[in-house]
């Protein structure tokens, strides 16, 4: 069902009878000024092209991203030799989560939209949109590189060890679609969306233990999520120990409210895109937006009854 008619079906009954009633709407958090981030090994041609391709506004601050600080922006030792993705990052207008559009996919060679997006969350990026481009055909670190030093310049720099624990997640998932990219019953969507269920029942079980997880709870969230998704049979062992590997180590972190709740939005998101092996997934969002749905036409109800209360006097 889609979720704008999940949300009608909700308010109708407050919207017949209240007509002319509009909730407040909070004002959304901008968290950076926009930022061009550039890799250094672009020539000045290749540089304007890729300013052009992103559609970098005149006055927009330009920051360069050096090989030899890919490391330490990265929190990796890769031997990296050159940097030619760039990025764009604009705060957003999307209630605090994160947009990522690749306008050259054809030289963004490993990592995904969704990759990108899954990381930056885990990293503690919050409101931004981000537009990825590259002259040449990269991987794409650079310009994840990029968006952890535009923030860093902006005065927010994200925690080292979250930086970290979303430099092995982009690791682990961009393997993984790599090796099961032409497979039925794979996707990259319906992975992401499984790692973004799986982070989010992680920090649901931390806290019904009081902020602690054992590493075989990970291990039985990974298994039945993925089982869930109809991935079993289709990943291999191996890269649902490497899952297992990984989110241990995101289990470590501690995460905002903000981040938990963009994290759970992902997911969602990525379930209301749809598709055919999502729609087949048994997700933790339809019994959510189920219960979402209840507790919406509950409190709009109850608003209803005391509006009428407070004109007429009467009790319900």
């Amino acid at each position: 069902m889609n979720k704008k008619f999940k949300s009608l079906i909700a308010s109708g009954l407050a919207l017949s009878a209240l007509a002319g009633f509009v909730p407040s709407v909070q004002a959304d958090k901008v968290a950076i000024e926009p930022k061009f981030t550039y890799g250094e090994s672009l020539d000045q041609s290749q540089y304007q092209e890729t300013r052009n391709e992103l559609g970098v506004a005149n006055g927009t601050e330009e920051i360069p991203v050096y090989v030899n600080e890919l490391n330490d922006l990265l929190n990796d030792n890769y031997p990296y030799q050159q940097v030619y993705s760039s990025a764009y990052i604009t705060p957003a207008q999307n209630n605090g989560g994160i947009s990522v559009e690749i306008l050259t996919p054809e030289t963004i060679t490993s990592i995904t939209e969704n990759q990108y997006e899954n990381a930056a969350l885990t990293a503690g990026a919050v409101d931004v949109d981000i537009k990825v481009a590259s002259a040449v055909p990269v991987d794409g670190s650079g310009a994840l590189a990029g968006v952890y030093k535009a923030f860093a310049e902006n005065g927010e720099a994200l925690n080292d060890q979250a930086v970290s624990v979303a430099q092995d997640e982009l690791a682990v998932t961009s393997q993984i679609t790599q090796e099961n990219a032409d497979k039925e019953g794979y996707s990259d969507e319906l992975l992401n969306a499984a790692v973004a269920e799986i982070k989010t029942a992680i920090q649901e079980k931390k806290e019904e233990n009081g902020g602690s997880i054992s590493v075989d709870d990970v291990q039985i969230i990974v298994n039945n999520v993925i089982n869930n998704y109809n991935l079993e049979g289709v990943i291999s062992q191996e890269n649902i120990n490497a899952l297992v590997q990984q989110m241990t180590k995101f289990s470590e972190l501690e995460l905002s409210q903000e981040q938990k709740d963009q994290i759970a939005a992902f997911g969602k998101k990525l379930q209301d895109a749809g598709g055919s092996l999502l729609d087949k997934a048994q997700t933790a969002w339809d019994n959510a937006d189920q219960e979402q749905v209840k507790e919406e036409a509950s409190s709009l109800w109850q608003q209803i009854l005391d509006f009428i209360n407070s004109i007429f006097g009467t009790d319900f």
